[in-house]
């Protein structure tokens, strides 16, 4: 079986080379993978700040400096786990509907094979297709949420769908069950 896991740093340097989070494999093969690293270049959900866009691209970047062992917890996750740098999916910069669509669609292949996908994003916005896709393959799913806000808005400017309404509408669609879900760091 093919197992992925990140470049050696003694063999090239970790300047070089395409830029795909820490230095991983870009690969598609999800029977070989346990994790895939995909990301989310999406910030028209955005109502203040724009830029989340960039966001992957910036944390492939800046993840080359990991390292595939940590010595303070002793432990070497390469060891157990093939990890992937899957690319990103679709969207369609100014067009949220659109957007979800393609996002939703671009993980379902991940959760189909069983690999469990982690995103890069994006604005919150991007949790809706998320958890869209993953909620078709297993039901209602628990959510730990670590933020200051609660992302529950029902709308803003008369819009549904921004960066601040992304677990309301989740709740409405039943793709979270509440009694399992917490939210951790709230200022509101």
């Amino acid at each position: 079986m093919t197992r992925y896991e990140p470049a050696d740093s003694f063999a090239t340097p970790r300047f070089s080379g395409v830029r795909t989070f820490m230095r991983l494999p870009h690969a598609r093969d999800l029977q070989n993978a346990d994790a895939a690293i995909v990301g989310a270049p999406f910030n028209t959900g955005a109502t203040f700040r724009a830029g989340e866009r960039f966001g992957p691209e910036g944390i492939r970047s800046v993840s080359h400096l990991l390292r595939r062992y940590n010595p303070s917890l002793d432990v070497a996750i390469f060891d157990y786990l093939s990890v992937i740098d899957y690319g990103d999916v679709p969207v369609v910069p100014g067009y949220i509907e659109e957007s979800y669509g393609r996002i939703e669609e671009g993980l379902a292949p991940i959760h189909d094979a069983g690999v469990v996908p982690i995103v890069l994003g994006g604005d919150h916005s991007i949790a809706l297709p998320e958890l869209r896709a993953a909620a078709k393959v297993h039901g209602p799913l628990a959510l730990v949420q670590f933020d200051s806000h609660p992302d529950t808005w029902d709308a803003y400017f008369g819009e549904r769908h921004t960066h601040g309404t992304p677990f309301r509408r989740a709740v409405e669609e039943g793709l979270l069950d509440t009694s399992r879900s917490i939210q951790v760091g709230r200022r509101v």
